[in-house]
């Protein structure tokens, strides 16, 4: 009788598991006897060597201890060295109780351990009746002659110590020797019976995988020469097995393919002429589709681009003011409790980061009246101020600015000037601007603010004029100095003085929207004068339409700008002689 490849397997597999089961039970047998060397190693040499180590760690610590008291001469450092004693002491005796609860020396280790336990019950009692007293009143840091008594004990402590530790690590030597000794039989019985079970299970596995895969070969032969187009292919085994099986049912199937090939070629004419009409239609399809799908595209990211320059920095602007904010109360605090200190070192490293983040502060702020200009919510706040007190005003706050540039900051303010009709806020925004400008740009120089009455046929203007002794403008940049993100000195301006170019552009839009301008005479070396014309009186209305009519022009512009606007220096500046 045949026997299946399932049976066939099942027996080969049989013979494997016989020979792995005697193998296996020799192995367990050899690995408990190591195993109980193992645990004795661990639960007792190891134990015991690891509770030596600790005697010769609280020995040690002990006598370290009487050092420090000796050498020590406060009170309660001898007080503390005292506990410290007692609380080793307490952890010795530990030590003794787990070593006899927990190990079983034999007689010698026994008899030395008993020793050692005396010896340090001795030195315990002659350090606190003679150590301790005559050393505890004493400051002079001497060694006392009770110190001194103490040391032959000390050393036989030391001595019984390592005799212990010589015992336990001669008894795991003697484990480890018979360890290896069962692991050695082991490995010879373990790999001689591998070997065996080696070859038998080759022996088999060899015969009858080489009988399996030489009719496999012949199934995938003609498997390969059915896929490549040949249907006569037929296939011919012998004996019982499941293989036979699939030869016959191969030699069905492609008998069942050869039938079925003269069908699909009859259909696959007609289906090839639907298909060509199908797919010019549809290549007509996906035209239209592409074309539409290309045109909302294009319509959603023009109006997505439109709005996101719009309301980007107002929402940035926002955003970045508050933390902004926080930083700057943080580092006043600083400062302030500095100068309570007197820390007057870190005084001026806090004034520069207060500098910095104020810069930084302006022009964010410049930013987003920029962005309310562009969408025209800029809003005009009109009342009456007086021009003095405002001027006075910004002169205080850039004063400190030019004092750590070396520059001398005046105010002329001619007596005629009074009030002005006008956003107070703004007027100190653009004064702001144009001062803290010439301040960056001018070292060990004149700044001056002067303020004039001018009378013209329309009505009354005052007219504010920042001259400074910079560096100057060159005439082939002045076209380019009040356009929104852009600055005139492209070589250095960024790096150097810093700035986002927005200064001089938003006091320009600032001072149009107040019913005025501004111009700018300059000579490189030599320095700039900035005059700004705002009437004496401006009415709501006016504002308005201004507001309207230039917001609709700085949408062209600034979308434009936007797109090739430089990135922000970390330590911006509000005003910037480009713009």
């Amino acid at each position: 009788m045949r026997l299946s490849i399932r049976a066939k397997l099942l027996a080969a597999l049989g013979v494997d598991l016989i020979l792995m089961l005697v193998l296996g039970s020799f192995a367990l047998h050899q690995m408990s006897i190591m195993n109980q060397k193992a645990d004795f190693v661990v639960n007792q040499t190891i134990l015991s060597i690891d509770l030596v180590n600790a005697m010769n760690d609280v020995l040690l610590n002990y006598r370290n201890r009487q050092m420090e008291y000796i050498l020590n001469t406060a009170p309660a450092d001898k007080q503390r060295i005292e506990k410290e004693l007692l609380d080793l002491e307490t952890r010795m005796d530990g030590i003794f109780s787990e070593y006899s609860a927990s190990y079983q020396p034999d007689q010698t280790e026994l008899q030395i351990f008993e020793q050692t336990q005396q010896d340090w019950q001795r030195y315990v009692f002659l350090t606190h009746t003679q150590f301790l007293p005559a050393n505890r009143n004493s400051n002079t840091g001497n060694v006392h002659p009770s110190f001194g008594r103490l040391s032959p004990l000390y050393g036989s402590l030391q001595t019984n110590i390592q005799k212990i530790r010589t015992q336990s690590q001669a008894r795991a030597e003697a484990a480890r020797a018979s360890v290896e000794t069962a692991y050695s039989t082991s490995r010879f019985v373990i790999v001689s019976e591998t070997i065996l079970t080696v070859f038998v299970s080759a022996v088999i596995g060899l015969t009858l995988s080489g009988n399996i895969a030489r009719r496999i070969r012949t199934l995938r032969d003609a498997t390969v020469a059915v896929s490549g187009g040949d249907l006569n292919q037929r296939v011919s085994l012998r004996g019982s097995d499941e293989l036979v099986l699939l030869a016959n049912n191969f030699n069905l199937m492609v008998t069942s393919l050869r039938q079925q090939r003269l069908l699909l070629e009859e259909r696959n004419a007609e289906l090839s002429a639907s298909l060509e009409t199908q797919r010019r239609l549809m290549e007509d399809l996906v035209q239209r589709r592409q074309a539409e799908e290309a045109a909302h595209r294009a319509q959603a990211a023009a109006e997505a681009a439109s709005h996101a320059k719009s309301m980007f920095l107002a929402t940035m602007s926002h955003e970045l003011r508050t933390p902004l904010n926080a930083i700057l109360g943080y580092v006043q605090l600083l400062y302030l409790e500095a100068q309570m200190r007197g820390k007057t070192e870190m005084l001026s490293d806090l004034e520069r980061i207060r500098s910095a983040g104020k810069h930084l502060l302006t022009i964010i702020s410049n930013i987003l009246d920029f962005s309310k200009i562009e969408q025209g919510r800029m809003n005009v706040e009109i009342d009456t101020f007086s021009v003095s007190a405002v001027a006075h005003e910004v002169i205080g706050i850039i004063e400190p600015l030019a004092r750590n540039r070396n520059n001398t900051l005046t105010l002329i303010c001619k007596p005629d000037v009074a009030t002005m009709q006008s956003d107070a806020g703004k007027v100190r925004q653009i004064l702001f601007n144009l001062l803290s400008n010439a301040v960056k740009f001018t070292d060990k120089g004149t700044i001056t603010l002067t303020i004039e009455h001018d009378h013209r046929a329309d009505g009354d203007w005052v007219r504010f004029s920042v001259a400074d002794t910079g560096i100057g403008i060159a005439p082939e940049q002045m076209k380019r100095l009040f356009q929104p993100f852009t600055q005139v000195h492209q070589n250095n301006a960024s790096t150097k003085y810093g700035g986002a170019g927005l200064g001089l552009a938003l006091s320009q839009q600032l001072c149009r929207l107040l019913g005025g301008d501004i111009s700018v005479t300059s000579e490189l070396g030599k320095g700039s004068v900035f005059t700004v014309c705002l009437p004496t009186v401006i009415s709501a209305a006016h504002t308005a339409d201004v507001r309207l009519d230039f917001a609709q022009s700085m949408r062209g512009a600034i979308h434009h700008d936007v797109d090739h606007a430089t990135t922000a220096p970390s330590l911006p500046t509000t005003t910037t002689l480009s713009a």
